[in-house]
């Protein structure tokens, strides 16, 4: 019996650190306010939109535990769950949010996973390129792949007019906008947000 608890010791994955149990709770939190701002609640919708970069924060904050702790993805998660337990119990009937405390969340989240830089037009249209041939692919000539299509020019107007300003040449234009699309179709994580796209072809 000595031995078999010798054992279960042994293979015990480690304590948490101060830090790592404030990021494992700010990742529940945020996640938590995340959820509120999609419910259009009032409070939550003081911070900044968190459904996207919070996930981010959730999945660079769990690959740091796995990899620090040696905790496997369920073993993370159940943390996670846990802690989401917990603030929504501590928030009681009213559920009311930690507001003050998911301040200080998002403080903690710029710094540990940063929102990536704002894509480039180059990036934005290889990506809607992309986007409007599988509609094509798919779809025909719909109302939807004509409109990712034009979507598609628009954006690639607008990066051979900062090739041209930035001194390329229309062939060298074409092998920026070629190896942006290759670049994404071969490792479609590396794609740039389409929201972010979006709001880059407005007027």
């Amino acid at each position: 019996m000595f031995l078999f608890a010798s054992l279960a010791l042994a293979v015990a994955p480690p304590a948490l650190t101060a830090p790592q149990q404030q990021q494992l709770r700010c990742v529940a939190l945020l996640a938590i306010v995340a959820g509120e701002q999609e419910r259009r609640t009032a409070a939550a919708l003081a911070l900044p939109p968190l459904g996207r970069q919070g996930a981010r924060f959730a999945q660079v904050t769990g690959d740091a535990l796995i990899k620090e702790t040696g905790r496997s993805q369920e073993q993370v998660r159940e943390l996670i769950l846990q802690q989401v337990a917990a603030i929504q119990k501590a928030a009681g009937a009213e559920a009311k949010l930690p507001i003050d405390e998911a301040r200080q969340c998002v403080a903690i989240m710029n710094q540990v996973a940063p929102p990536p830089p704002p894509p480039s037009a180059v990036q934005c249209a290889g990506l809607m390129k992309l986007v409007a041939d599988q509609s094509r692919r798919r779809e025909g000539m719909s109302k939807a792949t004509m409109d990712l299509v034009t979507l598609a020019s628009v954006l690639e107007n607008r990066a051979r007019a900062e090739l041209g300003s930035a001194g390329k040449s229309s062939a060298e234009s074409d092998r920026e906008l070629t190896l942006a699309r290759e670049a994404i179709a071969a490792a479609p994580q590396t794609a740039p947000e389409t929201d972010d796209c979006l709001e880059l072809a407005k007027p």
